[in-house]
């Protein structure tokens, strides 16, 4: 009789450990990729501006046109700006796919709204565009306000009235003209250089060049819709086929999920049933979660040491941190179950030997 109980013991518990195998693995995929909290908080940690900039630099910086490069920082300011926007978005879709996958919405409905991003690129473009305004201009008053001044010098000269000339100028032939307004020029140039555009000429710019540019913008822009919006109509029929099909994989994943929790509850009240004594099941079942907890968090313990050094070479920095904290951030999950599965085998296993002790001092009862 006691080698049949010892055998049911034995076998009920390896089907225990091995269901908590399975489990652990099964509560990770639960706790991460199949948890829109998980990944959202993730998301949150992601420096989309040092994204954006490493990516930019490694990809796209060569195939921008050396007069265009400008526009780079006002990508830039758009991304630094409207960080909390994007990642509101990204809130928004990821929660609204996630009701799908999980079976808690029957439709799929994703909206973005750009007016908001649409705003800040035509600002930030604009206050770019000034900056390098200051740039061009002087490079505009070398190569063509000299060469025009000196063509047109002595047509000018005669419509101006001698009054409103300066003292000295009348009577000068065009040379020493020239020379005469060729410091006035320099001037320009270097305060230009020097300190920028002065408040009258980022007037003007406002009062001239503002209107036809948000008029160019707007045709820029005109194609790009005020709001996204994605759905069963506006997605491929092949995209949404896969959709469905992973939204009933993840429900076939969560029935078996808490099926198993049914199974391992089951095992556990088979020990005690084959036992037929509450003091020798509980020392059975904490030695398998004993044994698993000490063996799943030493490894835990190893790889979270080991880190995720030599592997991320080829990385970009911008990402190199956020993977690092994402790879600890799944480590601590299975670290928590484990420890959870530990104090669980030392309540057990205390448990256990108290009931064992008072059996012993027991009358025999046989």
């Amino acid at each position: 009789m006691n080698f049949l109980r010892g055998l049911g013991t034995f076998i009920l518990s390896f089907l225990l450990f091995v269901s908590l195998s399975i489990f652990s693995l099964a509560f990770l995929i639960q706790s991460t990729i199949l948890n829109p909290d998980f990944v959202s908080d993730q998301v949150d940690r992601i420096d989309l501006s040092e994204l954006t900039h490493d990516f930019t630099e490694e990809n796209i910086v060569g195939e921008i046109p050396g007069e265009a490069r400008f526009l780079q920082d006002a990508v830039y300011d758009v991304i630094n700006d409207q960080e909390p926007w994007f990642k509101e978005q990204f809130h928004n879709v990821i929660y609204a796919g996630y009701d799908f996958l999980l079976g808690k919405s029957d439709t799929l409905e994703i909206s973005i709204r750009l007016e908001s991003l649409k705003e800040s690129l035509r600002e930030s473009l604009w206050e770019a565009l000034n900056e390098q305004i200051s740039t061009w201009l002087p490079d505009i008053v070398r190569s063509e306000l000299r060469p025009y001044i000196e063509e047109h010098l002595e047509e000018y000269t005669r419509q101006i009235p001698e009054e409103y000339l300066p003292e000295g100028i009348t009577g000068l032939d065009d040379e020493l003209l020239l020379d005469f307004i060729d410091p006035y020029l320099q001037e320009i140039d270097e305060q230009i250089t020097n300190e920028g555009l002065m408040p009258q000429v980022t007037g003007l710019l406002e009062a001239l060049i503002r209107p036809y540019y948000d008029q160019y913008f707007d045709e820029f822009v005109a194609g790009i819709p005020s709001e996204i919006v994605y759905n069963e109509e506006t997605i491929p029929a092949d995209v949404m086929e896969q959709l469905f099909l992973a939204r009933n994989y993840i429900g076939y994943f969560q029935a078996g999920y808490y099926w198993l929790i049914v199974f391992m509850v089951l095992l556990a009240a088979g020990i005690f049933l084959v036992n037929w004594n509450f003091g020798k099941a509980a020392l059975a079942l904490s030695i398998d979660l004993l044994v698993f907890g000490v063996l799943e968090t030493a490894g835990i313990l190893f790889a979270k040491n080991l880190g995720l050094s030599g592997l991320l070479d080829s990385v970009p920095s911008s990402l190199q941190s956020w993977l690092t904290s994402l790879y600890n951030d799944i480590l601590s999950v299975m670290l928590t179950f484990n420890i959870a599965v530990l104090i669980a085998g030392i309540i057990l296993l205390v448990v256990g030997i108290v009931f064992k002790r008072r059996a012993s001092r027991a009358p025999d009862s046989e």
